[in-house]
């Protein structure tokens, strides 16, 4: 099973989001191949031989969650990327700070979890450019847009800001019908090395694009996934190491 398959959903014509909901699958940024499309430099895994592969964490950081899967994360010498929610990080810095102290990646998920495709170049701008200021430059520019959501004009001014839109192949949250730990534990044996993987340390979002979901179930499962990974000899970089080890796709 490919990495692309493990967040598909069966049936005709749906896939799973950004958060883990099933949605249609329409529109230009359904696939990795239709964001591609729209960015031909967008990470979406990496071509590798090195047993190596991405573990990625959106909409934090949420104290009622983050700390538990930076404490799974230590146990297990795992290091991530954190695709931070600007307002989220300035209302917790010291999560952000611990997220850095240990060896994790943190990169850029617009100011207020922005459905880009849904807003004008101006604001597009705006939403990265308070995402960046937030995160700071330390490390590389990475951008995910919130929902997996990108169009050509939304790439372009991207590029025009220095920020390399990252994606993913696989959801963990895609793969817990069956339980935490039946879905962790099976997704950590159908990973392969190159892999990005998202999931999710916070639930709750406020403003404009405001959400609310639990992630308890998250937290849950990433043990079972992070042991089946360690006992395939698979570890997890940030995404941008990820990058430097093999050819993007």
């Amino acid at each position: 099973m490919t990495g692309t398959l493990l967040c598909a959903v069966s049936g005709t014509g749906l896939a799973v989001a950004d958060d883990g909901r099933v949605e249609l699958a329409l529109g230009p940024t359904s696939s990795p191949q239709a964001r591609r499309a729209a960015d031909r430099d967008c990470v979406n895994h990496v071509r590798t031989h090195r047993p190596v592969l991405s573990l990625t964490f959106d909409d934090g950081p949420d104290p009622r969650y983050t700390p538990a899967v930076l404490d799974l994360l230590r146990r297990y010498a795992a290091r991530a990327t954190f695709f931070v929610v600007g307002a989220n990080a300035a209302a917790h810095p010291g999560l952000v700070a611990r997220m850095r102290a240990e060896g994790h990646e943190v990169a850029n998920h617009t100011h207020d979890h922005a459905h880009l495709t849904e807003i004008g170049d101006a604001e597009v701008r705006d939403q990265i450019v308070r995402g960046r200021r937030v995160v700071g430059d330390v490390g590389p520019r990475l951008l995910r847009p919130p929902v997996g959501r990108t169009s050509a004009s939304v790439s372009r001014v991207a590029r025009s800001l220095g920020e390399r839109q990252a994606f993913w192949s696989s959801c963990l949250e895609a793969c817990l019908h069956d339980g935490a730990r039946v879905g962790g534990t099976g997704l950590g044996e159908a990973l392969e090395p190159g892999a990005v993987v998202l999931a999710h340390d916070g639930g709750r979002v406020e403003g404009r694009w405001a959400q609310e979901y639990p992630r308890d179930q998250t937290v849950e499962a990433l043990p079972h996934l992070l042991e089946a990974l360690a006992g395939r000899g698979l570890s997890s970089v940030p995404v941008s190491e990820l990058v430097r080890v093999g050819r993007v796709r």
